[in-house]
């Protein structure tokens, strides 16, 4: 083999040598690291589940306190077994007719309350507002309002009025000079009512009195005064 075929084939070895390397050198440079791999994104942490709420509790609250009329019942009667008078019982109630009860009508018993539950998930209600039961609007102003048929015995009759708050009349009494003297029983008179009292007999109710007399007590011209019960003059009046 000659030289110059010899140096050719070294140089061609050197040339494949060299390209081995560098091929060897850029694989290890293209290589990753086993410990430098990339971590998968941290998961959230699960938060706690949140306890369940304790289911809410019926709550009770004060309402008015009602009776239902039974077979038999009478104003009075209910009124007796309740310890209030006749009078704060139809007032309470707005009854125009003491003498009208039906069987099942729901009464409000004055001055007295019931426990009333209702659900929780419902919203409170306030309190019951108390139902019609008259109060003082102020001092009472009772006065004399008129005189009906003076010398009839069957229609005569004193009217009594107030304009002012709720009134106790009772030993209130209506007298002239001759002597006669009414003497009132126990009876509120509420703001705004008026009461009747009459010369003749009758049963008494919240709005008309009877004196049961046998001759008419006023006559024309007399002087009539209402005096409250420690005999203070309140109003008087002239029968026309």
């Amino acid at each position: 083999m000659s030289a110059r075929r010899q140096t050719g084939l070294a140089m061609g070895v050197i040339v494949l040598l060299a390209a081995g390397l560098v091929l060897l050198l850029l694989g290890r440079q293209m290589e990753v690291p086993a410990d430098e791999t990339p971590s998968p994104p941290p998961t959230g942490v699960a938060s706690a589940a949140p306890s369940p709420s304790p289911s809410p509790q019926p709550s009770p609250f004060a309402g008015p306190f009602l009776y239902t009329v039974q077979p038999g019942d009478t104003l009075v009667g209910i009124a007796a077994e309740f310890g209030v008078s006749l009078e704060e019982l139809i007032a309470a109630n707005g009854v125009s007719d003491p003498d009208m009860l039906s069987v099942g009508e729901v009464l409000v018993i004055p001055g007295r309350t019931a426990a009333v539950t209702v659900p929780a998930d419902l919203p409170t209600p306030a309190p019951a507002t108390p139902l019609p039961t008259p109060t003082s609007t102020g001092p009472p102003l009772v006065e004399i309002a008129g005189v009906d048929s003076a010398g009839t015995l069957v229609t005569e009759a004193v009217r009594v009025r107030n304009s002012g708050g709720a009134a106790a009349l009772e030993g209130w009494t209506l007298s002239d000079l001759s002597g006669n003297r009414f003497t009132f029983p126990r009876l509120i008179l509420f703001p705004g009512g008026e009461v009747a009292v009459h010369s003749a007999g009758g049963t008494d109710s919240p709005t008309h009195l009877y004196w049961g007399r046998s001759t008419p007590a006023w006559e024309r011209g007399e002087l009539i005064t209402l005096r409250d019960q420690e005999g203070t003059v309140v109003d008087t009046y002239i029968v026309p």
